[in-house]
């Protein structure tokens, strides 16, 4: 019988294990800057060089960016996030929305049929939110997604929401695009997410589906 020895995980690298896993649980979201060394030196009582490894290490993922003379910023939420992003820098828009098309309708399908009684408290909420912003393209289009999220989480399958949290900055780019919109298409499209939110409710993932269609075709 062939066993797979247990290896050993460096100091530097479980150090960088949890400042990841503190950013995806949105201990430091992105855009802002992690304490400074010194003070993770104090939080996990280890050496500077320590630190600087861990850190260092995130860096190069693509999950931090070190800002000369500023501080170290957080650019993705995960390895997998930096790692999806990377390759999204070097895609067509055309492309995203054709990935997202086909990562939306199975996710909404999936919903439908998984969604708890508290995801569909936390996806009316979002879309309560979406329906009272009145801001900018870009605030509209920051809460079309958070809704979108909100159904991708109901999905229970982590890897279809980190996948579609991951293109989401692709996607609101997208959206503002598409929200260059007349009054009457912006009350259209405001219909579609209240009846995508009430398929999802009455559990009918094929309803589901064909509103998340009719979205794609506006």
């Amino acid at each position: 019988m062939e066993i797979n020895k247990p290896i050993r995980i460096s100091l530097p690298k479980q150090i960088s294990i949890e400042i990841e896993k503190a950013i995806k649980k949105g201990a430091f979201k992105i855009g802002e800057k992690i304490p400074s060394e010194p003070d993770l030196v104090k939080a996990f009582e280890v050496s500077r060089n320590t630190i600087r490894e861990a850190v260092q290490s995130l860096i190069q993922a693509g999950v931090l960016e070190s800002r000369q003379g500023d501080g170290t910023y957080v650019l993705a939420t995960s390895r997998f996030e930096a790692n999806i992003l990377n390759r999204l820098s070097n895609s067509k828009i055309s492309e995203v929305d054709e990935v997202r098309f086909y990562l939306e309708r199975e996710i909404v399908k999936l919903a439908a049929l998984r969604r708890t009684q508290s995801d569909l408290i936390e996806i009316k909420k979002t879309l309560e939110n979406k329906s009272l912003t009145k801001g900018s393209f870009k605030e509209n289009s920051e809460a079309d997604i958070e809704f979108h999220l909100s159904i991708a989480k109901a999905s229970h399958n982590s890897i279809f929401y980190d996948l579609y949290k991951s293109i989401s900055s692709y996607i609101c780019t997208s959206i503002e695009e598409k929200l260059q919109l007349t009054q009457m298409e912006e009350e259209l499209i405001f219909q579609l997410h209240k009846d995508l939110y009430e398929a999802i409710s009455s559990q009918d993932s094929k309803k589901a589906e064909e509103v998340i269609n009719k979205i794609f075709e506006i």
